[in-house]
């Protein structure tokens, strides 16, 4: 890999690092500010609405970023029709959900949901109408223009949400705020790209073709997420899926959408990293960084909800405390998966493998969900989808291990001092004593002393095996002190 293709590489993760998690920082703003103001039921009813949106968004997804990014010449041509596919995409999900709507309202027996589909289905052809502009930046490795694109974006819903919570005290907050934002978010796509996109449907055969592999990909990704939460919305009062909705959420943020701007950095250079004749070796790092930083963060989030949920929530989410503690757990195992069979897979034109792996885990998944609702309660679910994820995981790794021709022991043996010290961090946590301090003191307490056994466990085995060249410590050592 030449010192450009590095460099081009390193920046195009670290604005993808900023724009993700600058996002997730507000969102997490967002979400603890609207927890103070809202009811739990409030964000139940939203979630029901999202659900459906989901779902059409996956029957119709296109996956048509991901082909601009892998293709391989700068046409405008094709850049055009993507534009006119993903509006196409819009209006296929919007009608729908405004036919749709009343029966929906009655199917989860939440009459204003109604209005509420409306305003989403509106919201959805706005989207379809932002300039690809920003996709073409991506592709060019300029990931500044999505950065600049998001933050203000989410800056808008952060205001726009708490202000209408404020006064309405209402779950409408929740939908004028993504009506403002989706406005404001699509002026500002034509403000800071220079594309002009225009009507054309050229080479949208070959886009078809894409699509087919990439629809039921789409389609088995949304049950995986979202299966549950549309049967819990089901079963369950608004209030409970309120709940569970935030809980699987603050888990997902700090889990799944953890590594998921370096993959996003990554992509556009996956074909040149492909070229490298160390492949494999800067595959089996970047896999070993997933675990390194998946393990501590869904283990030491599971140990400490029970803090986390009061202090930043309130009292009123305290029924959120053991959800989350599962789903930590569970997003944390998810997230490991999705980083291996998903988005690697798609790119290297595996995409039948990765809708194979996907539709196996949704076996497990839905198997878990039906067992589960028969012979036990709701509340239990979080907890049996984890030990769900743990039966899949086993089959995702030697999937994985057989097409990129790395033997299972390789991939394992890389993960063997993240496991040993998250293990170190469990017990430490475990063994920590009940303080009469202030909930907010504890929680820094407990998420320093986690976080430095965890890390001091780490440095300490790769100093007792000599440093190893290869690993993922020795790459961050190398760069950080000038280790040799």
């Amino acid at each position: 890999m030449t010192e450009t293709v590095k460099t081009n590489t390193l920046f195009s993760i670290i604005w993808s690092i900023l724009s993700k998690w600058g996002s997730k920082l507000i969102g997490m703003v967002s979400t603890f500010v609207l927890a103070r103001l809202l009811a739990p039921a409030d964000f139940g009813i939203i979630a029901m609405a999202t659900i459906v949106v989901a779902l059409l968004e996956s029957m119709t997804q296109a996956g048509l970023n991901l082909y601009i990014l892998r293709y391989k010449e700068h046409d405008t041509r094709v850049f055009n029709a993507a534009w006119t596919v993903g509006i196409i995409q819009a209006f296929v999900i919007a009608i729908p959900l405004v036919i749709l709507a009343p029966f929906i309202s009655d199917f989860y027996n939440q009459p204003v949901l109604t209005e509420v589909i409306y305003c989403l289905a509106l919201v959805r052809v706005i989207q379809g109408l932002n300039n690809f502009g920003i996709i073409i930046a991506q592709k060019e490795m300029n990931f500044k223009v999505d950065f600049v694109l998001t933050i203000w974006t989410r800056l808008s819903y952060l205001t726009a949400t708490i202000g209408f919570a404020w006064y309405l005290q209402s779950f409408w907050a929740l939908v004028f705020g993504q009506l403002i934002s989706s406005v404001f978010g699509c002026g500002l796509s034509y403000f800071l790209h220079p594309f002009r996109p225009k009507f054309s449907l050229y080479n949208w055969r070959d886009m078809l073709k894409y699509s087919k592999a990439t629809v039921p990909l789409s389609i088995a990704r949304y049950i995986n997420n979202q299966a549950d939460v549309a049967i819990v919305g089901r079963v369950a009062s608004a209030q409970f899926l309120g709940f569970y909705h935030i809980a699987v959420n603050l888990a997902g943020l700090f889990t799944k959408e953890l590594l998921m701007p370096v993959i996003r950095g990554l992509i556009p250079n996956l074909s040149v990293l492909r070229e490298s004749a160390n492949f494999k070796d800067i595959l089996l790092v970047t896999f070993a960084a997933a675990v390194y930083v998946f393990l501590p963060v869904g283990i030491g989030l599971s140990m400490v909800a029970q803090e986390f949920v009061p202090v930043f929530l309130g009292d009123k989410w305290l029924a959120a405390i053991p959800l989350l503690q599962w789903f930590s757990l569970y997003a944390m195992i998810g997230g490991i998966m999705m980083f291996f069979s998903e988005q690697f897979l798609v790119m290297m034109e595996k995409e039948v493998v990765s809708n194979r792996l996907m539709w196996a885990r949704n076996i497990i998944l839905i198997t878990t969900i039906v067992l589960t609702l028969s012979y036990g309660q709701v509340s239990d679910l979080p907890k049996m989808l984890f030990f769900s994820a743990l039966v899949a995981l086993p089959m995702v790794l030697v999937s994985i291990s057989r097409e990129l021709e790395i033997t299972l022991k390789r991939i394992l043996y890389s993960w063997w001092p993240a496991l040993t010290g998250a293990f170190v961090m469990f017990v430490v946590l475990q063994l920590f004593p009940v303080l009469d301090w202030p909930l907010f003191i504890v929680l820094l307490a407990k998420v320093a002393l986690g976080g430095v056994s965890y890390l001091a466990t780490i440095v300490l085995l790769f100093v007792v095996r000599g440093r190893p060249e290869n690993t993922l410590e020795s790459l961050v050592f190398n760069k950080a002190f000038g280790y040799n």
